[in-house]
């Protein structure tokens, strides 16, 4: 009698279909960053080095990093912080999947910084590594954010801290990406913003504790108007419009304010910090 042939189980075949999502989400997330995207960003936190002095208060303020600690930062672009906290910290582990972007990182030359190319949830460190992970305005790139976490949980030492700003749904920042940005990039902008209520599920599943979750109420600092939009045009790659018009979009949507001889522009955002159980 011939036997019948063999049939793959449904957790096989979902596991080889994971496996191909994240492969595609990894490209994906690297193509947008290289190229184009990841000169403008470059070039823009040059041209403007101290505009975001606020995120490195941030950072210090709910990340705290201490010189004993080996630090993963997750999503680090071209090292906006890297080179401070890699002199706060005994061992700094940078990731990122854009190997463009990773290259300005190395070009700091610090002997204690890990590089990495890999996205948050590609990530293969081995358990119980880190002290702390460190996010700032990337997680939301990450189109699974599950598996992520399940790697967060991985490699944390027991009570180790995950601290992740980011851009969360419904407010006035999402709002400016998804009608000025994903229309106006170079390479679109199709992300998954986050909830209170997704974040503290996805604590819970991991075997984090439930978060704690701040208002960041930052406001990036420049010396003229016209810069806003020269920044915006630039760190977003708006090449599909002009710095004009990226100026008038953020007033409208996100506003800006004169202080002094300073013009601020708003960059709302959240903080959520948890603990591995």
């Amino acid at each position: 009698m011939d036997q019948a042939p063999p049939i793959m189980c449904n957790s096989q075949s979902t596991l080889k279909k994971d496996k191909f999502i994240i492969f595609r989400n990894h490209h994906l997330i690297m193509a947008e960053f290289n190229g184009v995207r990841s000169a403008l960003y470059k070039e823009c936190l040059r041209e403007f080095p101290h505009s975001r002095d606020v995120d490195i208060e941030v950072m210090k303020k709910y990340l705290a990093p201490k010189n004993s600690e080996y630090i993963l930062e997750v999503g680090a672009g071209s090292g906006f912080f890297s080179g401070i906290l890699a002199d706060s910290v005994k061992q700094l582990i940078v990731s990122d999947p854009s190997r463009d972007q990773l290259d300005e990182v190395k070009g700091l030359n610090k002997k204690n910084i890990k590089l990495i190319e890999a996205g948050a949830d590609t990530l293969t460190l081995e358990k119980e590594t880190v002290d702390a992970i460190w996010s700032f305005g990337a997680m939301h790139h990450c189109l699974n954010k599950t598996k992520a976490f399940q790697n967060f949980a991985k490699i944390l030492k027991k009570n180790g801290r995950v601290v992740i700003a980011d851009v969360w749904q419904g407010s006035k920042l999402s709002k400016h990406f998804d009608d000025k940005v994903a229309k106006f990039c170079v390479t679109g902008h199709e992300v998954a913003f986050w909830t209170d209520e997704f974040a503290e599920s996805l604590c819970t599943l991991s075997g984090l504790d439930k978060p704690k979750i701040y208002n960041l109420n930052i406001r990036w600092k420049f010396d003229t108007k016209e810069e806003i939009g020269t920044f915006l045009y630039k760190i977003h790659a708006m090449t599909k419009t002009t710095p004009k018009e990226c100026l008038k979009g953020a007033e409208k949507i996100l506003g800006i304010e004169k202080k002094g001889n300073k013009f601020y522009l708003n960059w709302p955002m959240k903080v959520m910090i948890s603990r591995k159980i």
